[in-house]
């Protein structure tokens, strides 16, 4: 196996456009618009992380059915680096509350052996007896230390190995009846194989009602009646969450007449979910106030249910400064309490009386007040391990939610309707923090905004949508076009956002207005379906503005990362059909190179280690690998198609200086994974089907081995110059 340079410097090839007869690249009066659009590039991982954020929003400001306060609501990210289903990973203070708070009913011991005894179980039992609480016990009682939450909408037919982490074990909640039905003898002796061979397991939960018309399915559900008291449920949350140190203060607190009141109170026909509530509850309020204050607090917060409570607890807060923090909360919560405290000081200083003798903002020599953790006791807050990863890979941290599910629209809702200071000043303090440097406050900005639409839709066109949607700054258009989204999905405006996008696209509306249309897509998909949303942004496709070709992009970009990459061949289609088929116009043909090379530097996946050159662990920290590159290692159809696409832009005489820069990237990102460049190197093999794109690619290859500019790649680069010499090297080497 050499992976040695060839001898000597390979030639450089004229730069793409250059010595080709007839040809006047400045005295094209679209010159200017190309070299504008060359510096076009997409951000590592930001569709992904703007559309997880803009799911994290959205859930925060949504009021679920019977959701009460302390309920779970979960992000669901990619399961795995070639994921095609979404998972959400249980923390360690997660597995300990499954460890720790559990109460095993009666023949307990009889469940585990029956999921332990194989891959899939079905676990179905009548509405509130804790079958979600048993799926995530009898999983670690099995012996898995890692558990996963699928996303309820997943289609079980494209769960497999690759979506699995070695020794976990998964959760499927709720399984639907039409979920239940696709569920084939065939399709569980694929799972079942699939989870055998990465020592997995997985757990569906299923309604007493729900049936399995498929007799081989019918075999391996297990029924399941058997419940642990509500009392038993409330103690063991309590005693877990006040800690071992503290278990006499919480017997004590049981112990007292109104907590026991409390409790036979809450618990008559309650679910185990909201015993488990109660104790959640009783363990925050403990450790805030005082034994005799605990049902108080408790009921306290209950009563943030209801609207009218909202508006006396809002009202009767110390001080702006606190009402500040809980708008601040209600808007931005999800993001960390540092910035959101900033924003609520921002909002604060807006509203609060000017300045003068007898109203000083802040007598010299006042003593410091306010900690973190009183300010965010005061208005219910918290701080929680965020569920959205960063467009690198990685956690969040700490982040401020309120405590409660449900105050947070209660609040904006409120405060919008109900307070006329507030409501002249909240759209500009959305517009300048969705104007900021923090592309997810943006996000979350925007979503407000749209909420805020349910009760108020002209006003909010009028002072929010419009302005935004009609600024220079791409990023306020972005957020327009969120809200927009917001608004038709979430606000009951569904019509009147569908015909804003429809009278911004036209050419008559400017190229603002136009451009927030592009990134609007998602509305006029949801009405039109895909043909007319098609035939649509092939209008826009030829509009020459930089602000519209950007929003295509960034669209385009987004309809691939959508749903884990369900529309992506769609999108890549209608790519290849401007760029590589020439019937379309320049213009269009230069739109579908930028929206290709944008998604191609944009789209990351996170990848697990895999083997070095010394047979030790990958080193690169980042674990991403170029989704795009990804795709075409489990697809050939989708290999032939990118491989087109990279052969266009390498030699396009417009954008083939970005797609050599985006291909570095993807050179640099799996140089530390020798099967990440067999495939790539594969991929390009493919793409160098005439002798230019292949002199293009071995000049690149040998600038990745020497290091130029400081970017080098070399193991990639003589991968590269192996496979396009006939001579395959590593593992794997072609997919």
């Amino acid at each position: 196996m050499n992976e040695d340079v060839p001898a000597g410097p390979r030639p450089e090839p004229s730069p793409p456009g250059e010595g080709q007869p007839g040809q006047d690249r400045a005295g094209d009066p679209r010159h200017g618009l190309r070299e504008g659009l060359s510096a076009l590039r997409g951000t590592r991982g930001a569709s992904g992380e703007r559309l997880d954020v803009e799911r994290d929003a959205v859930s925060g400001l949504r009021v679920q059915a019977g959701q009460v306060f302390g309920g779970d609501s979960y992000v669901f990210n990619m399961a795995g680096g070639a994921a095609s289903v979404r998972s959400y990973r249980l923390s360690a203070e997660e597995l300990d509350e499954v460890r720790e708070t559990f109460v095993e009913p009666t023949g307990f011991g009889a469940l585990v052996g029956e999921v332990t005894a194989r891959a899939v179980t079905v676990l179905r039992g009548p509405a509130g007896a804790g079958k979600d609480a048993a799926a995530r016990a009898t999983l670690h009682h099995a012996g898995h230390r890692s558990l996963f939450l699928l996303d309820p909408a997943s289609d079980l037919s494209r769960f497999d190995a690759a979506d699995m982490q070695r020794g976990a074990g998964y959760v499927l909640a709720d399984l639907t009846q039409r979920a239940a039905d696709a569920l084939t003898s065939f399709e569980l002796r694929r799972l079942d194989a699939a989870l055998r061979g990465k020592d997995c397991r997985l757990v569906l939960t299923a309604a007493a009602a729900l049936q399995f018309t498929d007799r081989g399915v019918q075999r391996g559900v297990v029924e399941t009646a058997e419940r642990p008291t509500g009392t038993e449920i409330v103690t063991a949350h309590l005693g877990w969450r006040l800690g071992i140190a503290a278990a006499a203060r919480g017997r004590r607190i049981l112990a007292r007449p109104d907590v026991q009141e409390l409790i036979g109170k809450e618990l008559d026909g309650a679910t185990t979910t909201a015993a488990a509530d109660l104790g959640r509850a009783l363990a925050d309020a403990a450790a805030a106030v005082a034994d005799g204050q605990v049902v108080a607090r408790v009921r306290e917060r209950q009563e943030l249910r209801d609207g009218q409570a909202i508006s006396h607890w809002l009202q009767n807060l110390d001080d702006l400064a606190q009402q500040c923090l809980a708008i601040g909360v209600s808007a931005f919560g999800g993001e960390a309490y540092e910035i959101v405290a900033t924003l609520a000081r921002n909002l604060e200083e807006r509203l609060q009386v000017e300045e003068s003798p007898d109203n000083p903002v802040r007598p010299r020599g006042t003593r410091l007040t306010g900690t973190r953790s009183s300010r965010l006791d005061a208005i219910h807050g918290a701080l929680v391990d965020s569920e959205v990863s960063t467009r690198h890979g990685g956690a969040r941290g700490k982040v401020v939610r309120f405590q409660d599910p449900g105050v947070a629209v209660k609040v904006l809702e409120h405060v919008w309707s109900e307070y006329d200071e507030i409501r002249e000043v909240l759209p500009v303090w959305l517009r300048d923090s969705a104007a900021g440097v923090l592309p997810t406050v943006g996000v979350r900005a925007a979503v407000a905004a749209g909420v805020l639409a349910k009760h108020a839709f002209e006003t909010v066109r009028a002072r929010i949508l419009l302005p935004w949607a009609a600024d220079k700054n791409a990023e306020l258009r972005d957020a327009a076009a969120i809200a927009l989204g917001v608004v038709a999905t979430e606000s009951g405006h569904a019509p009147a956002a569908y015909n804003l996008v429809i009278a911004w696209s036209a050419e008559s509306a400017g190229p603002e207005l136009q451009a927030t249309a592009a990134r609007a897509w998602r509305v006029v998909f949801e009405r039109d379906g895909d043909e007319r949303a098609w035939a649509w942004l092939h209008q826009l496709a030829a509009v020459e503005e930089i602000a519209v070709v950007e929003a295509l992009c960034r669209s385009l970009t987004e309809y691939m990362a959508l749903d884990d990459g369900r529309y992506r061949r769609d999108a890549l289609d209608l790519i290849d059909q401007w760029t590589v088929s020439g019937f379309h116009g320049t213009q269009r043909r230069l739109v579908g190179e930028l929206a290709f090379l944008y998604a191609a530097g944009d789209l990351v996946e996170s990848r697990p280690p895999e083997a070095g050159p010394a047979g030790g662990q990958a080193t690169d920290g980042t674990g991403l690998w170029p989704t795009l590159l990804a795709v075409t290692e489990r697809d050939q159809g989708l290999r032939n198609d990118v491989a087109a696409l990279w052969r266009q832009t390498a030699n396009s005489p417009d954008v083939y200086e970005v797609a050599h820069e985006v291909l570095t990237e993807w050179a640099c990102l799996v140089e530390a994974y020798p099967h990440g460049r067999s495939v790539l190197a594969a991929l390009l093999k493919n793409a160098a089907a005439d002798r230019r794109t292949q002199l293009i690619i071995r000049h690149l290859a040998a600038a990745w081995i020497r290091g130029s500019e400081g970017r080098g790649a070399p193991l990639t680069g003589r991968t590269v110059l192996a496979h396009l010499d006939g001579h395959l090297v590593g593992r794997s080497e072609s997919p």
